[in-house]
């Protein structure tokens, strides 16, 4: 299993070159502003759970250990 901590890296680092990729999409006008905007926008969403995940990772764990026991 890959930790929680590493998938977040890599979906920082994912969304920081999808941005950059929108931006030139943009720019060159192959892409609408607003379509790589909810692009961007699901990226940061997934950042977003998965630090949510993580901050309440043991809580989670604890109620699902509780669940099958």
């Amino acid at each position: 299993m890959i930790a929680i901590a590493s998938q977040i890296q890599e979906m920082e680092l994912a969304s920081r070159l999808r941005e950059t990729e929108v931006t030139r999409a943009v720019q060159r006008g192959t892409m609408r502003e607003s379509v790589g905007e909810m692009h961007i926008a699901r990226l940061r969403a997934g950042i977003a759970t998965l630090r949510w995940l993580e901050r309440n990772e043991a809580k989670i764990k604890a109620r699902v250990a509780g669940a099958t026991s």
